[in-house]
């Protein structure tokens, strides 16, 4: 594990998204002093402002809100080579605000109308300039959101109207959808990461337990975790990371598994506010997370790195 740079006058960190190449965004705080950064190989290279912080691509690209915080205010936003570059938000549509981007400079995110409905909206990185709202029946499926974009393009999708919230579709490259079956039929799934064909979900159950899930394109479940967990991340091969929660005794750890298999425990705490909080689990092996400080209790963005 390692401390990503916290330079004086800051005395705590958190880090929001992970990339490959080594580069993270996150945050550092202070007695009356706070920044947004970027941290590429450890060392803060750039600091910046935007209403919220969503991701970060290989490139150091982030992504985020660049308006007041307020829905109807949203502005899709890039940070790029040291510049803001606003996103073009679609045609009849309030407001809109960038979410998720791959190390191909595709970006996904939301676009609200007028009445607060939701929209996936995909700026493709071969299409520059242009916002496609994703969205196979607008009229009927007004409240639909992204999980996010993998690095083949293609977009994992759910909707929260009535009684058709919890359905899934993943959006291929070339445009066409797919419907996925329930992934836990009973089940209350939340989807929580979407990574080379990889989807990760978090279940309460028909019995109110809790598991981890991870399932492939076809919506077929692949591994099933035997504790709680949430807060998931995957890679493009066989890993999962997020936070277990275990009850005996009561503790919330930061934890790896391999093919539904826990495989180590990172950090953990038995406060649910200062649980170890992932943000990030790269190809080349760095998982990215927020834990408390030994000797400080203060909260402290860290990497750690496979094998190490």
């Amino acid at each position: 594990m390692t401390s990503l740079a916290l330079p004086a006058p800051y005395t705590g960190s958190e880090v929001y998204a992970a990339a490959e190449g080594g580069w993270f965004v996150g945050a550092v705080r202070g007695d009356n002093a706070y920044s947004q950064v970027r941290w590429h190989d450890g060392q803060i290279v750039s600091s910046f402002h935007l209403a919220e912080v969503r991701d970060i691509n290989s490139a150091g690209d982030v992504v985020g809100d660049g308006g007041s915080g307020e829905w109807w205010a949203a502005k899709p936003v890039v940070y790029r080579g040291g510049q803001y570059v606003n996103l073009p938000i679609p045609q009849g549509f309030r407001s809109a605000k960038a979410m998720h981007v791959n190390n191909a400079g595709d970006i996904i995110g939301v676009a609200y109308g007028e009445f607060s409905d939701v929209h996936p909206v995909l700026w493709a990185a071969a299409r520059p300039g242009t916002a496609e709202v994703l969205n196979l029946d607008p009229q009927h499926l007004y409240d639909t959101y992204p999980v996010d974009v993998d690095e083949q393009g293609r977009v994992l999708l759910y909707t929260d109207v009535g009684e058709r919230s919890g359905e899934a579709f993943v959006r291929a490259a070339d445009g066409g959808y797919r419907q996925l079956p329930p992934l836990y039929p009973g089940g209350s799934v939340l989807l929580e990461a979407f990574h080379g064909g990889r989807i990760a979900a978090s279940v309460v159950t028909p019995e109110l337990t809790m598991v981890a899930i991870e399932a492939d394109l076809d919506g077929h479940v692949v591994d099933t975790t035997t504790e709680a967990a949430d807060s998931l991340f995957l890679d493009s091969g066989t890993t999962m990371a997020g936070v277990a929660h275990t009850f005996d005794p009561e503790n919330y750890e930061l934890r790896v598994w391999e093919n539904g298999e826990p495989t180590a425990d990172l950090a953990g705490d038995p406060d649910f506010n200062a649980a170890p909080r992932p943000a990030g689990l790269t190809d080349d092996g760095t998982l990215a997370a927020t834990i408390k400080w030994p000797g400080t209790g203060l909260p402290r963005a860290v990497a750690y790195h496979r094998g190490c």
